[in-house]
């Protein structure tokens, strides 16, 4: 009786209703992936390769498409802890599902609360991302931004849901399904060493959070109680990487960012292999590098530097502005990288 009880009361939390919204269309895209190792222009051509293998390049250089996490604070430190460059792990939470319609739009009809890892999460996550072979991270941080980058403010669909395991398949997603890959093997591991189940959603956060720390960048604690969803998020929410200055500000300013937080994201393209200094090292290298506009020279490899959407933040004043600010301090652009994350992983959620 006591089993049928606990089982009752387990089904009984019921879903959240779900509303559909009107959608932005963007550019069908392609991706190639870049070898980082390559020394010359023609290497390079003949390491850039079309579709999906299991091979351990550090970087997904989008070519033609969506733009990943290095584009995107109000957020306090208080919703993900503080920031050092200090090794430590990142928490998580336990799963929650929602129940939905097969053509619905994933909402949150009221806010779910978000809290801090137990002790017992962090050591289990400790435990199972040691596995993880640090030249996944640039995939991993991207992989963030493409499951979170669907959140419309003035709807409050879309954001970190872990609806990304359903959008595999399109054009903007070319190339996360090595990540995916790296996120559900993640889940399965803790689970069978720890008996946690956490959400999809928990951990592609916190997995991007290991990645930006793996790689020398600050320290980000994630809070728990992200809610899986069972459907796709809307289509064409993800930036489309070939926009204009003024249209990146619109992207991010429909998700709820300011242009601060636009250029402290844009830093983690500095990890990956888009010719910011080693691709897998986080710091602000990628500030320095824009600021001599290295595209411009008469060299094919420097014109293969960095994405359009790098190069036309140059353009505009106001996103200058910052770029010099995180390429004179590299500790102030980690502050506002941490906060800013916080952000992009918390859209739709109350922290504590």
């Amino acid at each position: 009786r006591e089993c049928k009880k606990a089982s009752s009361l387990s089904k009984g939390r019921g879903g959240r209703s779900a509303s559909r919204v009107n959608r932005v269309p963007w550019s069908r895209s392609r991706s190639k992936r870049i070898h980082p190792d390559v020394s010359d222009a023609s290497e390079l051509h003949a390491r850039v390769c079309d579709g999906e293998d299991d091979g351990d390049w550090a970087g997904v250089v989008s070519r033609r498409g969506a733009i990943g996490l290095g584009l995107l604070s109000s957020v306090s430190s208080t919703c993900f802890g503080s920031w050092s460059s200090s090794s430590s792990s990142s928490s998580l939470a336990w799963a929650k599902e929602v129940d939905q319609s097969a053509e619905a739009t994933f909402s949150l009809s009221t806010q779910p609360q978000l809290r801090p890892q137990t002790r017992k999460e962090k050591d289990a996550l400790a435990r199972a991302l040691s596995e993880i072979n640090k030249n996944k991270s640039p995939g991993l941080l991207r992989l963030v931004f493409h499951d979170a980058g669907t959140y419309d403010e003035g709807s409050g669909t879309g954001g970190p849901n872990g609806s990304i395991r359903f959008e595999l398949d399109r054009p903007e997603s070319f190339g996360l399904k090595r990540s995916w890959r790296v996120v559900k093997e993640l889940k399965e591991r803790v689970l069978a060493q720890s008996r946690l189940d956490i959400s999809y959603a928990d951990l592609i956060v916190v997995c991007g959070a290991w990645a930006v720390e793996t790689c020398g960048g600050p320290r980000i604690d994630v809070q728990l109680g992200r809610v899986d969803s069972q459907v796709a998020d809307g289509e064409n929410m993800i930036p489309d990487e070939n926009l204009p200055v003024g249209g990146l500000k619109d992207a991010f300013e429909r998700m709820g960012f300011n242009t601060e937080e636009l250029v402290a994201l844009s830093g983690s393209h500095a990890v990956g292999g888009k010719g910011y200094g080693d691709p897998l090292t986080f710091d602000n290298v990628y500030y320095k590098t824009l600021l001599e506009k290295p595209w411009l020279r008469k060299d094919e490899m420097s014109q293969m530097i960095g994405i359009k959407s790098d190069h036309v933040l140059m353009d505009d004043s106001e996103c200058r502005k910052f770029i010099e600010e995180f390429a004179g301090n590299q500790e102030k652009f980690f502050a506002r990288f941490v906060s800013s994350y916080a952000k992009l992983t918390t859209f739709g959620y109350k922290v504590t």
